[in-house]
């Protein structure tokens, strides 16, 4: 639950929370070296790295890996990974995934 207010927060605060340790053929270290790259960032790399770490770490306890590393790799091909509105859009069937597979009881 606390990964789900935590991802929100920062989607709209353009950190990015999308990253993971690698599990999946594209992960953390590809979307935060290109969210670093935006406008304005809000993060580092460093940052980003870590806190993807914690909600990869998260999401697997959860049993949420496969639903993670969905997003994780619809992220990675977003076409505007700067702006969270269209990242979310483009990735709202792996978004809503993530979600639903994290509220579970």
């Amino acid at each position: 639950m606390k990964v789900i207010a935590r991802m929100g927060l920062a989607a709209l605060a353009l950190v990015a929370l999308s990253c993971s340790s690698g599990h999946g053929e594209e992960g953390c270290p590809e979307l935060c070296e290109r969210q670093v790259e935006c406008p304005g960032a809000a993060t580092t790399e460093e940052s980003c790295l870590d806190t993807c770490s914690a909600d990869t770490e998260e999401a697997e306890e959860a049993g949420c890996d496969g639903a993670w590393e969905s997003y994780l790799e619809c992220r990675n091909h977003a076409e505007d990974n700067c702006d969270p509105a269209k990242y979310l859009e483009e990735c709202s069937i792996q978004w809503e995934s993530l979600r639903t597979c994290l509220e579970r009881p």
